[in-house]
């Protein structure tokens, strides 16, 4: 057809150029460190509603095929127990399956029904669980039996000065079955939204000795920044890096399945492959199979190519202005995978990744102190630092979700402004921040 010019959409032309850009990298380690490639060689090609639900690109086929195996089990939705070969949900619990919360893989929703509560006795100072209720409040039961209260959530705004939108904050009211209220002073209670999943894998994949390197707990350097490593026992005077959870309280991605399955839907895990049963010696509600492949499934995704190239004066100014606000300094950019033969995914070993993390817990101030140290790991103030890479898709990826460990955070700006403590200063210069840089380094962000 003579004068008529075709064009491809642009979607489909900007993943042609992205899919271009791996190939290169590939070819040319020299170009692997592009921070648009935030996965490296595992990144998604992929900015849609879907982009988090996509597996890690350079898979091998055997990989893909197990990866296929965990997507319909970590979809699956569990029922009660009706004999030891069914995986018998609760009898209390708070999600019947794993999407229930993570949304397309995403951030869950700061709502009753998909989100969890975390409580902790006052008088201990948040270090002591609950008796009978431990730290996890269980909103659902199945028949025959009751949850141990229901959520009710009210939201209210706090104006803030210099002009400041305000800032939303949730408050957390518990219910018991016959009705009472639990006062506020009988105990600590945190709304908690699920994280997204993307990446996970790769983080796993970081040495300790890396995420260690970042660590000053007492501020040797006087920079005001005091990340903290958590140490979780393991017995025998062993202990393993923490680097998962909103508090870091678990080491790899399959003691965080583990806990997910027991602490969320009331499911016992094989804890072997030998015979499925669990520690105690009692039939498994998931089998080893089942865990390990629904493990597999979350360590092989990926993590969404940036949508603007490194050469865009966003990037440019908008990273420059991360760097020089100090938030790089808890959000590290970048890390190196390491070169573990036994990785779980061929493809994770001496990858570049720019998750924006240093997996570390900082005191945020009294703004995010919860009121609950989990574990007696943490104290209450302390948050790890939450991954930044495909921050711009959260909301596209499920439009309730909100930011920060509750979803209280409407926008990214809202986030950074309730940031306190070691994050203080770097708040502060964000404020001080003309109209216009402020908003270069939010459309920086939201291109991750």
């Amino acid at each position: 057809m003579t004068g008529v010019v075709r064009r491809r959409p642009l979607l489909v032309l900007a993943c042609a150029i992205l899919a271009a850009l791996l190939v290169a990298a590939v070819q040319n380690p020299s170009l692997a460190v592009d921070s648009q490639l935030a996965a490296g060689a595992l990144t998604v090609f992929n900015r849609t509603s879907a982009a988090f639900e996509k597996p890690a690109s350079n898979l091998t086929p055997e990989e893909i095929a197990r990866h296929d195996v965990g997507d319909p089990l970590f979809e699956r939705s569990h029922i009660p127990l009706a004999t030891h070969e069914d995986a018998g949900l609760g009898p209390l619990f708070n999600a019947n399956s794993c999407v229930a919360c993570h949304v397309r893989n995403g951030r869950g929703a700061p709502v009753p029904g998909v989100s969890l509560v975390r409580v902790a006795l006052q008088e201990a100072n948040g270090t002591t669980p609950v008796p009978a209720w431990e730290w996890q409040v269980q909103d659902h039961a199945i028949f025959g039996h009751q949850p141990e209260a229901t959520m009710d959530l009210t939201w209210h705004e706090e104006p803030q000065a210099g002009g400041e939108p305000p800032l939303q904050k949730v408050q957390v009211g518990l219910i018991r079955p016959n009705g009472d209220v639990v006062a506020d002073a009988e105990m600590n209670r945190s709304l908690r939204t699920a994280p997204p999943l993307i990446g996970l894998g790769l983080l796993e994949a970081v040495p300790d000795q890396d995420i260690l390197s970042h660590a000053d707990p007492d501020d040797r350097d006087g920079d005001g920044i005091s990340g903290r490593p958590v140490l979780l026992e393991r017995g025998r005077g062993e202990q393993a890096l923490g680097r998962f959870g909103w508090k870091a309280g678990t080491a790899t991605v399959q003691e965080q399945t583990t806990e997910a399955y027991i602490n969320d839907m009331g499911l016992t895990t094989a804890a072997g492959p030998e015979t499925n049963v669990t520690a105690e010696g009692q039939p498994a509600d998931i089998t080893w199979d089942e865990l390990t492949a629904v493990t597999f499934y979350s360590q092989s995704l990926g993590a969404p190519a940036t949508s603007r190239p490194a050469k865009d004066p966003v990037v440019s100014k908008g990273s420059s202005l991360f760097g020089e606000l100090h938030c790089a300094t808890c959000h590290v950019p970048s890390h190196g995978t390491g070169t573990d033969p036994d990785a779980v995914v061929a493809a994770i070993r001496g990858q570049t990744i720019w998750p924006y993390t240093d997996l570390l817990v900082h005191d945020m101030g009294p703004g995010l102190d919860d009121g609950v140290a989990e574990h007696g790991y943490t104290r209450s103030a302390e948050w790890r630092t939450a991954p930044l890479w495909g921050l711009g898709l959260a909301q596209r990826v499920n439009g309730k979700a909100g930011y920060l460990h509750d979803g209280r955070a409407r926008t990214v700006d809202e986030a950074i402004r309730w940031h306190g403590g070691e994050a203080e200063d770097a708040k502060k210069n964000y404020l001080a921040l003309s109209t216009g840089d402020r908003q270069t380094l939010l459309d920086w962000l939201q291109g991750l």
